[in-house]
């Protein structure tokens, strides 16, 4: 997937810039235009890239930081309705990063072979992309969560050891 290549070159620098520029254009539209949707991208890429501790700070900082700006400004209604509209936020972003990290580890506990290998008809070994040929143990293993056990099929069992066949 594209977005699993994107998120390994991200890094805390690039989602803490990204919450200070939401909470700017934020603060500069002023108190009559809420960006609290602008907050998911942060928190999306926080907890994708950093893990879901990383997702949930971020989600519990950007409405409280919001929050904030009402010391400047005059709040559009009272405050308890505004802590209520925060308390709110925060659920809301801090459910959306449970989701974000729910989706990536499932993706990595998914991660599948996609399309051709190249195997050799004889011994079974596969060629990877630099052209060599590896037992095909070691090639899946390297490419995803795999694990291998080894044993026989009763056909193999049979002919490899008649003596102890049933």
């Amino acid at each position: 997937m594209l977005w699993r290549r994107f998120v390994t070159y991200v890094h805390p620098v690039h989602w803490v810039l990204l919450v200070l520029g939401v909470l700017l254009l934020d603060y500069a539209t002023g108190p009559h235009i809420q960006l609290a949707l602008l907050f998911l991208l942060p928190v999306a890429l926080a907890t994708a890239s950093q893990g879901l501790a990383a997702g949930v700070g971020v989600a519990i900082a950007l409405p409280i930081l919001h929050l904030s700006f009402f010391a400047k400004w005059p709040p559009p209604a009272s405050w308890t309705l505004q802590i209520a509209d925060t308390l709110i936020d925060v659920v809301l972003l801090v459910a959306i990063a449970l989701m974000v990290d729910y989706i990536v580890r499932q993706d990595r506990e998914i991660r599948v072979l996609e399309g051709l290998l190249p195997i050799c008809s004889f011994c079974k070994r596969i060629r990877d992309e630099q052209g060599e040929w590896r037992q095909l143990e070691n090639y899946i293993a390297a490419r995803s969560l795999a694990r291998f056990s080894h044993t026989f099929c009763q056909d193999c069992g049979r002919q490899e050891y008649p003596d102890l066949a049933d």
